[in-house]
């Protein structure tokens, strides 16, 4: 569950499309480079201890082993494309991950050996995963991030964990993780033309509950997120650069050349 988790946290692409009808054709596009950390913070002296203990150090060597990664997306109509400069987790540095609201899979490449193959969303947390309770409160502090103008939230959120089928868990096994951190989001891109945008970017969520985050068609720039069974970590997001893109659609497709291959069990 705890590799689960990080991934719903950290990795847009492991989490399934909601279905959403069919964008406009004329739906602008976005370019963003986000960086994603596992970064050290202090812990006050009367912080709850987690029934789970400490998997911070756990989740920051499984999902970043070489520290910080950036990701590139492109994001258009009903199509996100990811590129992952550095190591995340399975992923090696220059996987690419192609995700078409319509599809019940998503495409994950390999350009170095031109293979490619398909990881179904219902194989994915975010299918078992309960619709998240979510809280958000405006601190009225604003800042500059990747050119754009960003109004900071506190939020909290409740994720709750379905019981695995024929798993004989403890009676205190927590079915339920709570999380609180920060949002710098900007209404940048909150124009008509980017609605089809925000239906992407909520199937490919940094964090569960983005529809949420997301309202109003404001654009996450920089998330901070931090729970009790990470105590001493936050799992951070910000991104980089950012801009209107009209990528073609061969963007968001295998190429011809690449072989298809089984994918990881």
């Amino acid at each position: 569950m705890i590799i689960a988790l990080a991934f719903a946290l950290l990795f847009a692409l492991q989490t399934p499309a909601q279905q959403a009808a069919p964008p406009p054709p004329t739906a602008a596009g976005l370019r963003a480079t986000i960086r994603l950390n596992i970064a050290r913070v202090d812990v006050p002296s009367n912080a709850p201890a987690s029934p789970l203990g400490n998997v911070g150090p756990l989740i920051a060597q499984l999902l970043t082993p070489d520290g910080p990664v950036e990701i590139e997306y492109l994001i258009a109509g009903d199509s996100t494309r990811g590129e992952v400069r550095g190591r995340l987790a399975a992923f090696s540095r220059g996987t690419v991950v192609l995700q078409h609201l319509q599809d019940n899979a998503i495409k994950v490449l390999n350009p170095d050996n031109r293979t490619w193959y398909e990881l179904p969303v219902t194989a994915s947390l975010g299918a078992q995963i309960g619709a998240p309770d979510v809280q958000m409160e405006p601190t009225g502090e604003t800042t500059t991030i990747a050119g754009q103008r960003a109004e900071r939230f506190r939020f909290v959120e409740t994720l709750r964990f379905p019981a695995p089928e024929g798993a004989n868990l403890p009676s205190d096994f927590p079915t339920t993780i709570d999380l609180s951190g920060d949002i710098w989001s900007t209404n940048a891109f909150a124009g008509s033309g980017y609605a089809a945008v925000f239906q992407t970017l909520q199937a490919a969520a940094a964090i569960p509950g983005m529809e949420a985050l997301t309202a109003g068609g404001r654009f996450p720039l920089r998330i901070a997120v931090r729970s009790t069974m990470m105590s001493g970590y936050e799992i951070r997001s910000e991104v980089l650069s950012i801009g209107a893109a009209d990528p073609p659609a061969s963007t968001f497709e295998v190429p011809k050349e690449y072989v298809q291959v089984k994918g990881p069990r």
